[in-house]
């Protein structure tokens, strides 16, 4: 019977330790410097632009579908976004789809692909906000990354083809069902054939905190992850591992920003909490870049969400 215990403690940690190394360690994790030791003239531009970017969308307010106000909100702020990809020279696609009377639009820009354009590669943002939130972090910090984007790889030649959206109805009550704007694109995209390398879900990246006991993560997660808010994380079901493991690898050249990653089974909290959840649906990679939200911000999904209560990543 002894022998039997110890054969089974012997396989259960074995199997953890796999599970750790499969899912949390896949890419090792890569700790970088502080941010102000990184910091560049170029850097702190794009940093003043992102926050008049997040400051417009703070000011415009709550954008949802709740009451005639934020609704109104919600399509001045797909017009805004329109316009301002316009002015950096992109021709602007919108996916429009109904629901109740009211009509949504998901907003699109491609850069075709030079020597592999079948082969495409989505980065993503949501526009809209929860009720009585106006979003500073949750997603004026991911809308204001695409722009930056947008204007970087105008320089650029891609060998596949990148298309960057907004995406409209992330947030409840639409979550999880097929009035998301990302859901009802990826289901355009498998009824298409269109060949999705991998989906990069931008989501709330503008929380920066390096004090001990700043991050806060679910059991067992806590065990393995740093206690402080100041690393960007990578987060994927089991089929998006091997383009977490890519983009790891990728970003690690470009930066010595902290990172880490993480995948796991959809079911696990937080995995699936944003449009990355919908391309998973149609058997798409998905990947989240995050934050981590809720997990490190109290203002996350609440009216405080403003620039006023955050450290903004540069």
């Amino acid at each position: 019977m002894k022998r039997v215990l110890l054969l089974l403690a012997i396989l259960l940690f074995a199997f953890l330790f796999f599970s750790y190394w499969y899912t949390i360690r896949c890419a090792g994790n890569w700790r970088g410097e502080p941010l102000e030791k990184k910091m560049k003239m170029e850097l702190i531009e794009i940093k003043k632009s992102m926050e008049s970017d997040i400051e417009y969308l703070q000011k415009l307010g709550p954008r949802n579908s709740e009451n005639d106000k934020s609704y109104k909100q919600l399509r001045q702020c797909e017009e805004w976004i329109r316009q301002k990809w316009e002015s950096q020279g992109y021709g602007v696609n919108k996916h429009t789809f109904s629901f109740r009377e009211k009509e949504y639009c998901d907003l699109e820009i491609e850069i075709k692909g030079c020597t592999l354009p079948s082969e495409i590669i989505i980065i993503s943002a949501q526009y809209d906000t929860l009720p009585d939130s106006p979003g500073a972090n949750n997603n004026g910090s991911g809308i204001a990354i695409l722009f930056q984007l947008s204007q970087l790889l105008k320089k650029h030649s891609p060998d596949r083809t990148l298309r960057l959206l907004n995406f409209v109805n992330e947030e409840d009550p639409f979550f999880g069902t097929e009035m998301m704007g990302s859901y009802q694109y990826a289901k355009r995209c498998r009824q298409r054939g269109e060949e999705i390398r991998v989906m990069l879900s931008v989501d709330a990246l503008g929380v920066y905190k390096d004090e001990p006991g700043s991050q806060r993560l679910p059991f067992p997660f806590s065990l393995f992850y740093p206690d402080r808010g100041n690393f960007l994380a990578f987060i994927g079901n089991l089929q998006s591992r091997k383009y977490i493991v890519e983009l790891s690898k990728g970003f690690k050249k470009g930066s010595s920003f902290p990172i880490e990653v993480g995948v796991a089974p959809e079911w696990v909290k937080g995995v699936a909490w944003s449009d990355h959840s919908s391309f998973w649906k149609f058997g798409y990679p998905g990947i989240m870049v995050t934050d981590t939200g809720g997990f490190r911000s109290s203002y996350h999904t609440t009216k405080e969400d403003t620039m006023g209560v955050r450290q903004f990543y540069g």
